[in-house]
C-alpha cells in the first residue's frame, strides 16, 4: 500500500469515527441516560410542533397531511418512589425506573413519545388520541405496571398514578402539562394507583 492509499484509508477511518461520535452525541442529547426515554427538552419541542400543526392548519389539510386532530398527554408518577429507594437502595430504584420506562414504551404506538420529565416523573404524548382513548391507554399502562415483578425482590410491588389531558382544552403546551399535572395530583390525593382525567375541578 502506497502513502496516498494509507492516507486515504486513515481519512476514511477518521470520518467513520467522527460520524459515530456525532451519532452518539445526538442520541445523548435526546435520550435520558438511565431510562433510554426521550429527554424533557426533546419532548417539549416535539409536542409544541405537533400542537402547532393541529391548531394552525385547516381541518381538511390536517386530515389529508397528518391524519390526526388531537394530541393527548399522560403525566405519570411512580408511587412512593422515595420509599423504594430508602427500602431497597438506589440501584433497585434505578431498576424500577428502567422497568417502568420499558413498560411504557411497549404500551404506546409508533408516533407516540415517552419521556423522562424528571426524577420518577414520566410523560407521554399520544398522537391522534382523544381524551377517551388516552384515558383507556392510561388505565392499560396502570395495570401493566401494577403487574410488574422483580425477580431479585419478589415482595416489591410498584404502582403509578396518572393524569390525563387532551389538546381539545388548549393549544398551549405549558398549560396542557400544567393541567395533566393537576389531574396527576388528583390521582395521588385520592389514594394513588389511579388514573384521573383533567377537569376544571382539578385546579
Amino acid at each position: 500500500m502506497n502513502e496516498e492509499e494509507k492516507n486515504k484509508e486513515t481519512l476514511i477511518a477518521r470520518i467513520t469515527e467522527l460520524e459515530s461520535q456525532v451519532y452518539d452525541l445526538e442520541k445523548d442529547l435526546i435520550h435520558d441516560a438511565l431510562t433510554g426515554l426521550k429527554t424533557r427538552s426533546f419532548f417539549e419541542e416535539e409536542s409544541k410542533i405537533y400542537l402547532d400543526m393541529i391548531h394552525n392548519i385547516s381541518a381538511g389539510k390536517r386530515k389529508q397531511w397528518f391524519g390526526f386532530k388531537n394530541l393527548s398527554f399522560l403525566f405519570i408518577d411512580i408511587d412512593f418512589f422515595k420509599k423504594v429507594n430508602d427500602t431497597y437502595g438506589h440501584n433497585i430504584g434505578d431498576t424500577v425506573l428502567k422497568k417502568v420506562a420499558e413498560t411504557l414504551v411497549r404500551s404506546v404506538r409508533v408516533g407516540d413519545t415517552v419521556a423522562r420529565w424528571g426524577g420518577e416523573e414520566i410523560v407521554a404524548s399520544l398522537l391522534g388520541a382523544d381524551l377517551n382513548d388516552a384515558k383507556n391507554k392510561a388505565e392499560e399502562i396502570r395495570k401493566d405496571v401494577e403487574a410488574l415483578t422483580f425477580e431479585e425482590n419478589p415482595d416489591l410491588k410498584v404502582t403509578v398514578s396518572i393524569g390525563v389531558v387532551s389538546s381539545d382544552v388548549s393549544s398551549d403546551f405549558t398549560e396542557l402539562i400544567k393541567r395533566a399535572d393537576s389531574a396527576l395530583y388528583e390521582s395521588k390525593n385520592s389514594g394513588r394507583n389511579k388514573v384521573s382525567v383533567y377537569s376544571e375541578n382539578s385546579d
